[in-house]
């Protein structure tokens, strides 16, 4: 079974123009389920060949286009073409952009004012960068091959350039105004440490958070410790962005480290932070090491060492799963018998020393 896909240009004036796209032929028997539809390579192979067709007409129309001549106001002519490829995402494709010369005082004019390093279009840049701030820049270029028929501009070393490009435009853009004001905001700050690649350094210090208001509006933000971005501006850009005002009641979590903390003020937060879950219960690590080195020289000092273990290592197991409640429970419990132990730990002393 064979198809032809036709794209058909319709102008002014009635002007019809067509071209033969792709032939794509498939089987006509569906006994093998393989053969259904269009394969992903027909999917990009189409693609290309439409957005080729598309570019081309778009330059014919704009090569239609006369610009007047900035010095003597006369309509200019074509001189001669150039052709220009631009990586797209739908394809590298080939553009033939015309210059023109005004045939009265002899002045040129470009058709098209594009930077002289313009290799691809905001589209693809932009994806590059969504997709390179989500996966590592190899998988990323990995991906854009296979699902898209992009064939310029994907070696990962190229999406990195690219990423970092978008990055410092980003920094310079003034934040969107919010459609309205939040009536609450909770902001997370932590850090991590990740491999680095440079030779005077082992790790690198990244430190992100997030912000979110009652309704869902998220930010999500982050940078490197030592470098020229600062993690202060960013959590203010963040906060304006989802519509704080004076009248926002704002929550900061962090892991309680006096870094972070500083980072916070320097932000303008001047309320004193929370610990969230996870870092509630990694505190509790030190309370288990504690339980474990528990005296236990009489048996009934050896039976409340064993239920404060267990409660311990129960706290932690409710705190780290979001249930307060339980945990409330199991810390009353705690004090309970810890109180108990030491009211036996002081009545062995008395009872040693009475004579």
């Amino acid at each position: 079974m064979g198809l032809v896909l036709r794209l058909v240009e319709t102008g002014v004036e009635g002007m019809v123009r067509s071209v033969d796209v792709l032939e794509i032929v498939r089987p006509g028997d569906l006994g093998d389920l393989g053969d259904l539809g269009l394969s992903l390579v027909d999917g990009k192979r189409l693609m290309a060949q439409v957005q080729q067709a598309v570019v081309a007409a778009q330059g014919r129309d704009h090569a239609a286009r006369r610009p007047t001549c900035r010095f003597c106001t006369v309509p200019c002519q074509v001189k001669d073409y150039r052709p220009r490829r631009i990586a797209t995402v739908f394809g590298q494709v080939t553009l033939r952009l015309p210059r023109f010369r005004c045939a009265k005082c002899g002045g040129a004019e470009d058709g098209v004012g594009w930077p002289a390093h313009c290799r691809s279009t905001p589209e693809l840049d932009r994806l590059r960068a969504q997709l390179s701030a989500l996966l590592p820049y190899r998988v990323t270029a990995g991906l854009l091959e296979h699902f898209l028929p992009v064939d310029a501009g994907i070696h990962s070393e190229t999406v990195r350039r690219c990423t970092l490009r978008v990055g410092e435009g980003l920094r310079e853009v003034i934040p969107a105004e919010p459609e309205a004001s939040a009536a609450a905001i909770t902001l997370t700050l932590d850090s991590t440490f990740i491999r680095s690649g440079e030779d005077d350094q082992r790790h690198l210090e990244v430190r992100l958070g997030n912000v979110e208001t009652s309704d869902g509006t998220r930010q999500v933000f982050a940078a490197v410790a030592k470098t020229d971005t600062a993690i202060a501006a960013l959590i203010r850009r963040s906060l304006a962005e989802v519509g704080q005002t004076k009248n926002t009641g704002l929550t900061a979590f962090t892991d309680g480290g006096s870094g972070l903390r500083s980072i916070l003020v320097n932000a303008g937060i001047t309320a004193p932070p929370l610990l969230d879950w996870f870092h509630v219960a990694m505190r509790l690590r030190h309370a288990e090491t504690t339980a474990d080195s528990l005296t236990a020289d009489a048996l009934e000092r050896e039976r409340a060492k064993a239920v404060i273990v267990a409660e311990v290592d129960r706290l932690r197991w409710r705190i780290w799963n979001g249930r307060a409640k339980d945990a409330k429970v199991t810390l009353e419990r705690i004090r309970s018998v810890n109180q108990r132990r030491r009211h036996l730990f002081r009545r062995s002393v008395e009872a040693e020393f009475s004579w």
